[in-house]
């Protein structure tokens, strides 16, 4: 058979559930672009041995791939949807945002759409926190570097929670939390500001005219944009 059918039907069966599921129970007549021998060839894969490798795909994928980028989140996820790794990224394949990953959803786009369309009760925070740690590793979505980034949540401590403590959140309420952040060579430097820092800030990067701004807080942002540059 072709490679393309080979990788078609191959990457069906590994990724997507409702594919699998019926393949084995017989309610799938064949993938697109094989003919008879072909579709014989792939019945051979089916059934057990086809579960246990997609399990121990999936469990590689979640340890070795997206836990190491966004430990937080992918910690999370798993509680509030009370799935290990390998369920857990069977769901998370399953869907149609897994398709809008790109160099494998090394900047976590994939995942964000994901985690946007759960809301989950047990987790408010989720979504800020992803985008926390998407930032933090120094994906966001233009150049300008230092930036304020301001979220609804104490994403910070959330993470700290998760990754340092091993403690799931909960019971949090918003609180607003306001970095200045910084992408270099080196990676990302993270600098938290209280609301005041925040607001001169933004318009110290921005170059606006910064009379109207308390001389002291001025001072304190010029201070830490030396720093950093």
């Amino acid at each position: 058979m072709s490679l393309e059918a080979q990788y078609r039907a191959v990457y069906a069966l590994m990724y997507k559930r409702g594919t699998r599921d019926a393949f084995e129970q017989g309610k799938f007549d064949r993938f697109e672009g094989t003919d008879d021998a072909e579709a014989e060839e792939i019945k051979q894969v089916a059934g057990l041995r086809q579960n246990i490798v997609v399990q121990l795909h999936a469990d590689d994928i979640g340890n070795n791939w997206y836990m190491p980028r966004f430990p937080a989140t992918w910690t999370a996820l798993q509680v509030a949807l009370g799935a290990d790794q390998p369920e857990l990224t069977m769901r998370f394949t399953d869907t149609d945002y897994f398709e809008l990953r790109v160099n494998d959803d090394s900047d976590g786009r994939a995942l964000a759409a994901f985690v946007d369309t759960l809301r989950l009760p047990n987790a408010p925070w989720l979504a800020e926190l992803l985008r926390y740690e998407r930032m933090i590793a120094g994906h966001w979505p233009d150049g300008q570097s230092p930036r304020v980034e301001t979220f609804e949540w104490d994403v910070a401590g959330v993470y700290d929670a998760l990754v340092d403590k091993q403690l799931f959140p909960v019971d949090e309420t918003p609180v607003p939390l306001s970095l200045l952040l910084h992408r270099d060579e080196a990676g990302v430097t993270e600098v938290a500001l209280n609301r005041d820092q925040a607001r001169v800030m933004k318009r110290l990067i921005a170059r606006e005219n910064l009379d109207d701004a308390e001389p002291s807080v001025v001072a304190k942002c010029r201070r830490v944009l030396n720093q950093l540059r």
